[in-house]
């Protein structure tokens, strides 16, 4: 009976804390299963079937360098790249021909992604910023499609600990690391120097620089070296020369014409860069002056004006991606969090936003965009090239691989519902103005963030 015990004891406990696990993590589990079933299900074959020449023409060849003076698309900066081709790299020699395995190996680091930062904003700011992050729809879309954004958020979360702790150097070495996946970090790379530089803190604003141009350097001046040109064309000026699209406000005038770009004023193009400056500048002033009122707790003062900054970044960018709103929803839901010790009311007002919001432009965009124009018969618009292609093809190579191949045949199914498809035919030709509506609304849910932040700057 002794020894029966003292067995049978150990293996209870390590039973009951599993089970305490299970428990404790239950919705963490479910969501693991809809992602991997997300991952392995399909992507958006039409970036994709860049990416894996990425790796094909170049990193299989040895000359992963040349890349961006090559005519493919790559318009990542050189970490997202990398990232790309060594994990296809894998999935390929794990299975030469097997898609499903190239797409579970190749989002592998989006499902760890997914999961670090629920595990770290769990630990650091409880459970309901965790849960938050669980009920945001743009991450779940994201692995479905393949962006590299659950990647570079992870790392604005290291950045904003780090900072929490007084680490600039990891500040700088973690935000730049999302500066090298998704450019439109870059933005929040200034505001240690602004700090440092206001409180006359020399040495540490130095170093911070220094930490930022080495890793910059580390990734950038392989690639860079062997074409400035084709490198800056492709990094910086695609985006540049992109028509307003997606959920940007500037996009509301294509969409008003049903995307016919020649009835749209050119200066339109331009004109975002301006009121950006308008936004961007006071807001680093206030930055600076609220740095030297008292030393405010760093973690607070940092979230509150990367929640400003990065809001007014999507408000105002002529490119709105749905992928984009990640570069917000960390730092939102950290805010929204410490929000809730002070004013519960204005914590439920944000996350309703949040989950709303991630809901909108996920769901409703998907549906309007791609649902209604294939069940439809009608053809796909493509915002990064604006153009058409077509629904069937489009969607097949997205999502229709067997054994997944039964969301096409749904899709086929509603087509012969005479009555659905004549509906869909009715908002296919008039998607573009429900699509204008909702850019008013991402518009104004992206205001209501800014001034949350601006006139609430709660303390953590």
């Amino acid at each position: 009976m002794n020894r029966m015990g003292y067995h049978g004891a150990p293996w209870s406990s390590l039973k009951a804390k599993t089970v305490k696990m299970v428990r404790g993590h239950l919705v963490l589990i479910i969501a693991n299963a809809g992602v991997i079933y997300l991952a392995m299900s399909g992507w958006n074959y039409y970036d994709i079937r860049y990416f894996i020449l990425w790796h094909d023409n170049y990193f299989a060849r040895g000359r992963i360098f040349e890349v961006y003076a090559s005519d493919l698309k790559v318009a990542y900066p050189p970490l997202a790249v990398l990232i790309f081709v060594l994990t296809h790299s894998l999935a390929v020699a794990i299975s030469p021909g097997n898609i499903f395995v190239w797409r579970l190996v190749d989002k592998l680091p989006l499902l760890v992604s997914f999961n670090a930062i629920y595990f770290l904003l769990r630990r650091n700011y409880g459970k309901f910023a965790s849960n938050l992050w669980l009920l945001n729809f743009v991450t779940y879309s994201v692995i479905s499609s393949y962006q590299f954004e659950p990647i570079s958020s992870l790392f604005v979360l290291l950045a904003i600990l780090s900072v929490k702790k007084g680490r600039y150097a990891l500040y700088g070495l973690f935000s730049t690391i999302a500066t090298l996946i998704k450019q439109g970090f870059a933005v929040i790379l200034a505001l240690p120097i602004i700090e440092l530089l206001g409180r006359r803190a020399y040495k540490e604003a130095v170093k911070y620089v220094l930490v930022v141009v080495v890793t910059g350097a580390l990734f950038t001046l392989p690639f860079f070296v062997v074409d400035p040109k084709g490198f800056i064309e492709k990094v910086l000026l695609f985006h540049a020369k992109r028509p307003p699209q997606y959920l940007s406000i500037w996009a509301v005038p294509a969409y008003l014409v049903k995307y016919e770009l020649n009835r749209v004023p050119g200066w339109i193009s331009s004109a975002w860069i301006f009121p950006f400056i308008a936004f961007i500048a006071p807001i680093f002033y206030l930055f600076l002056k609220d740095s030297k009122e008292g030393r405010p707790d760093l973690e607070t003062l940092y979230v509150r004006y990367i929640v400003i900054l990065m809001a007014g970044f999507l408000l105002l960018n002529k490119v709105g991606n749905i992928n984009y709103f990640l570069w917000l929803s960390v730092p939102l839901i950290i805010f929204t969090a410490s929000a809730k010790k002070h004013d519960s009311v204005l914590a439920k007002k944000l996350a309703t936003i949040s989950i709303f919001t991630s809901f909108a432009i996920t769901v409703v965009f998907g549906f309007l965009t791609v649902f209604v124009q294939v069940v439809a018969g009608y053809p796909i618009f493509i915002f990064e090239d604006w153009n058409w292609v077509p629904a069937d093809e489009f969607f097949v190579k997205c999502y229709a691989e067997e054994p997944f191949g039964m969301a096409y045949v749904i899709m086929l199914y509603f087509r012969s519902i005479s009555a659905l498809r004549e509906t869909c035919k009715s908002l296919a030709l008039t998607h573009s103005y429900f699509l204008a509506f909702l850019c008013a609304i991402y518009a104004y849910a992206l205001c209501y963030i800014i001034y949350s932040a601006v006139k609430r700057p709660y303390k953590s």
